[in-house]
């Protein structure tokens, strides 16, 4: 036996929210840089080196963003130090998929302001 229950108007935007309230594909400032988003930025930075045959030296993340999609979408704007020791920040962007443990380096891009 089955049933079938229809949904009023809006009932099913809670959804698409996660329980902070936050829209799905909407970015949010992340407004505190936590242990776990500081891992994310090393990991950009080391697979950046890894792709790139590049050695840059992971300092921290000044600042980022996170998007709810099928996981998270995290935007972060990460100072490393280059092979001559300059310091300089970069824009990264990581696909993170929790219930697989897995991150994926999208975008590594060298910011021209610092």
């Amino acid at each position: 036996m089955s049933s079938y229950v229809e949904a009023d108007p809006g009932q099913n935007e809670a959804l698409i929210q996660d329980p902070k309230n936050l829209e799905f594909g909407r970015w949010e400032p992340i407004e505190k840089i936590t242990p776990y988003v500081e891992e994310i930025g090393r990991f950009a930075v080391m697979e950046h080196n890894q792709q790139s045959g590049e050695h840059l030296k992971f300092i921290c993340v000044l600042r980022g963003w996170s998007q709810l999609v099928a996981g998270t979408n995290y935007r972060l704007i990460i100072e490393a130090r280059n092979d001559v020791g300059l310091a300089w920040n970069y824009e990264a962007m990581v696909y993170d998929k929790p219930w697989e443990k897995t991150w994926k380096l999208i975008e590594f891009i060298p910011l021209l302001k610092n």
